[in-house]
């Protein structure tokens, strides 16, 4: 299961609340946290985590997070973070 950004130990249910405390976005918490500045792999589980409140996940591949994005309910995204490869 993927429930956190490896690179600096913070849980997507930590990233949850905050993000529920505050409104921070992606790029906020990233500020804040440091999340997803480091190796970037958690971007995309934070991005529909974001969307989701789901805070943990099988490893996805990017068409897993293609087809889970387009079947989450929409909201505006606004993080200008760079996007899965």
């Amino acid at each position: 299961m993927v429930d956190r950004c490896v690179c600096h130990d913070v849980t997507f249910a930590q990233l949850r609340a905050l993000s529920q405390l505050s409104g921070a976005d992606l790029p906020a918490l990233a500020l804040r946290t440091g999340c997803g500045t480091g190796c970037g792999c958690c971007i995309p589980y934070i991005r529909l985590m974001l969307r989701t409140g789901q805070t943990d996940f099988p490893v996805l591949t990017p068409s897993d997070f293609r087809r889970l994005e387009a079947s989450a309910p929409t909201e505006p995204e606004t993080t200008s973070a760079r996007p899965w490869p």
